[in-house]
């Protein structure tokens, strides 16, 4: 089995390997010429309204035509999200870098269920671009859930800058070491 890398020969990690791996679990991709890591960023920069032509030329090394491609066999791979009441939805953000170009990665998750809602892509990850994704998360929400963002490497960029109320999921190795530096400050209690 080989590890997916996305570009730098590091391991995936974060919103890309699971959104690599979906497209792996579904099939999506039949032909491996291109990196399944550019595909995937091809087909979020598609989600998020940038031309075939643009994005073969932001990422470098496909056609449009194979940009086009790529794009369909994840649309096709989704699930069909509903409009339904949503508790809480995840957005995780992830920077990837192919070649020389960074790119910003979103995706949305629905929490209870843990399926994708979207995912989009950013060469800038701006605000405005922060808004969009927002606007196809709220579209996919009967209500008004709450977001979880993601944290560390996870940090979705432009979204914050929007003045929203976002709820920062907790680093479990953080909260862990500070469990266990509470736990060794706390005074000892005798029960005489």
């Amino acid at each position: 089995m080989s590890v997916e890398t996305a570009g730098g020969g590091a391991p995936l990690q974060g919103p890309l390997s699971v959104l690599v791996g979906w497209a792996s679990s579904g099939h999506a991709f039949r032909r491996n010429r291109v990196s399944k890591v550019r595909k995937v960023i091809a087909a979020a920069l598609c989600n998020s309204g940038y031309s075939y032509r643009d994005i073969a030329q932001m990422i470098g090394g496909m056609s449009y035509i194979a940009v086009r491609d790529a794009y369909i066999s994840v649309v096709t791979c989704l699930p069909e999200v509903k409009k339904v009441h949503r508790r809480a939805v995840a957005i995780d953000g992830e920077d990837v870098a192919l070649g020389e170009k960074q790119f910003h990665l979103w995706v949305a998750r629905d929490v209870d269920s843990g399926n994708i809602l979207t995912f989009q892509a950013s060469p800038g990850a701006s605000v405005e671009d922060g808004a969009r994704f927002l606007s196809v998360v709220a579209s996919q929400c009967e209500n008004k859930p709450q977001l979880r963002l993601g944290h560390g490497l996870n940090q979705p960029k432009g979204l914050v800058n929007l003045d929203l109320y976002f709820t920062t999921e907790a680093n479990d190795s953080l909260m862990a070491r500070l469990g266990r530096l509470l736990a060794w400050n706390r005074p000892e209690t005798s029960a005489a």
